[in-house]
């Protein structure tokens, strides 16, 4: 079983938002855009939270309900096991889980309400809180920081003991050694209780004692040592450390260790307490209880560096591509994003606008759609259209959205431009705080020529990214007027300005420029050689800032 979509209706900062869950996604976003929301949605939809009035929106909503509503994929097996008013087309279960509510809302109840032949039943689903609960899988949650000794204590619940206690049971199956430790304790308790101190103090005669206080009651008390069980090895007699090798393998315990490692470790422990566990037998008796969990992970990027950061990215990758798991994590890591455009649908994209977050997911559909929209500006050009065209489309994002271009992501707004010679001398005029930026983020994008230009702007209006364009006009000639015209009609929703240059960005700068083809390479140097060298004219440079500060507002 694994979820296909969710929608969040009138909670916190959502109104209402569909969207659909990859066995791998991404919420990415600026500060407050509503990750979090999301992801605490999932913990009360589980019971992991408690709903409040403070889980309200602070905005004017349509009804006074709020709800979370999931919609499962079920394997054949668990779709036919299923109870037969529940199952929906394609494999389908459908729940919707009140959060508020005039009339739905029953104490003590789960509260989650199934569809029944594709309406939403009157009924509690399955009829009851614990057994409605215990058929929609179950949530691990790492928030943004996460004390270690949550998931690896042994005196409560803990991925590390749930592991550790899995792992003991198994092997003591076929133990020698535990056999000899039982018959040990059994022979213990038989030779101990008679024991006594120097001064003639024994259990036994500690149970005399007693006895001759309780004889008219016609009972006798007694007192046994109880044979060593599994899992209370686990819980009383192991300790657990870390061994530091560049400190000749001394024990330090785990919380003395830095947050990266820490956070690692209960990624680890959580990865290994999935697979060390017991796999039901799949009976004749037709009970559905799907073996399913949703990981949700705050920002796993925290406290790691970028090599660390693919590292784990492809770990849970890995993770997510279990039959009964699903990965969901909020991050602000461009490492993150990137690692993960060759699937732009698993990308979420948040953005809060007066209050409200809206999400933006690229569809299957949605994401051809671009790839077919993306070509043709090749065929007004005239140029040959091949039958790979589409999976070339595909692999350029791949290959061009690196960790650098995927900060766009988290941009308020981005300012495309032709190539790398506006972006570098954009980037020093901003860090040397020369351009007056809007209180916004902004990010310079090197689309990496003109053409490419509008394969950019088909992407961000998907994801619903603001973003200006600066392009070399190139004085219209030849082909160059049949590609401005095409930018300029392509300006979308999201476009917020296009503005271009007569012919080049060195024309307008006054200053000499390379006509080599072969040397274009050089264009960044030359344009940055000038700059730093004050040879563009005071009364240029001016000019072009104001250019750029009419595109970022």
């Amino acid at each position: 079983m694994k979820i296909r979509t969710i929608t969040i209706h009138n909670f916190r900062s959502i109104k209402h938002q569909a969207f659909d869950l990859l066995s791998y996604s991404l919420l990415v976003g600026a500060n407050n855009s509503g990750k979090t929301n999301i992801i605490d949605a999932l913990r009360i939809f589980y019971e992991k939270e408690k709903f409040d009035n403070n889980d309200s929106p602070k905005f004017k909503t349509d009804d006074q309900e709020s709800w979370i509503e999931i919609e499962f994929h079920l394997t054949d097996y668990e779709f036919a096991v299923f109870k037969e008013e529940y199952k929906q087309k394609n494999n389908t279960l459908k729940v919707r889980k009140y959060l508020k509510h005039p009339q739905r809302l029953k104490s003590n109840q789960s509260n989650i309400y199934g569809y029944e032949k594709g309406e939403l039943s009157n009924n509690i689903f399955y009829g009851a809180k614990n057994i409605s609960e215990a058929k929609l899988g179950d949530v691990i949650y790492i928030p943004e920081v996460a004390k270690v000794d949550e998931y690896t204590k042994l005196s409560g619940p803990s991925a590390f003991r749930d592991t550790l206690n899995f792992v003991v049971k198994k092997v003591v199956k076929n133990s020698q050694t535990f056999d000899t430790l039982s018959k040990s304790f059994t022979e213990f308790n038989d030779k101990f209780k008679a024991d006594a101190s120097k001064d003639g103090i024994s259990i036994q005669s500690f149970i005399d004692d007693v006895n001759k206080e309780i004889e008219n009651w016609d009972v006798a008390f007694g007192v046994n040592i109880n044979e060593i069980k599994p899992e209370e090895i686990v819980k009383n007699l192991v300790s657990h450390y870390l061994m530091d090798k560049q400190l000749e393998g001394q024990e330090m315990p785990i919380d003395s260790f830095g947050q990266g490692l820490q956070r690692h470790l209960i990624y680890t422990l959580i990865k290994l307490s999935a697979k060390y566990k017991d796999v039901p037998v799949k009976k004749e008796k037709k009970e559905f209880f799907p073996d399913f969990t949703l990981i949700l992970f705050e920002e796993p990027e925290a406290f790691l560096h970028p090599s660390q950061q693919e590292i784990l990215n492809q770990s849970l990758e890995n993770l997510s591509k279990e039959n009964n798991q699903q990965v969901l994590i909020s991050t602000h890591s461009s490492h993150f994003v990137s690692k993960n455009i060759n699937n732009l649908p698993s990308i979420l994209k948040l953005y809060k606008k007066n209050g409200e977050t809206q999400i933006y997911q690229i569809t299957t559909e949605e994401l051809k759609n671009i790839l077919i929209a993306n070509k043709e500006l090749k065929e007004i050009l005239g140029e040959r259209i091949e039958t790979k065209d589409m999976d070339l489309e595909a692999i350029r994002y791949s290959l061009w959205l690196d960790p650098d271009r995927c900060c766009a992501f988290f941009a308020d707004l981005i300012l495309i431009c032709e190539g790398a010679s506006e972006k570098i001398l954009l980037d020093n005029l901003i860090k040397n705080e020369e351009i007056n930026l809007p209180n916004r983020e902004v990010y310079i994008l090197n689309a990496l020529g003109k053409e490419n230009i509008h394969r950019y702007m088909n992407l961000f209006q998907e994801l619903g990214i603001k973003h200006s364009v600066l392009y070399d006009a190139d004085n219209d000639k030849g082909k160059h007027k049949k590609i401005n015209d095409f930018l300029e009609k392509n300006k979308k929703d999201f476009t917020n300005k296009i503005d271009f240059f007569e012919n080049t960005l060195e024309d307008f700068l006054g200053i000499e420029k390379i006509d080599d083809p072969r040397k274009n390479y050089l264009k960044p140097l030359n344009v940055m050689w000038h700059y730093q060298n004050a040879k563009i004219n005071v009364e240029k440079i001016k000019e072009f800032k104001t250019k750029i500060e009419k595109l970022l507002t």
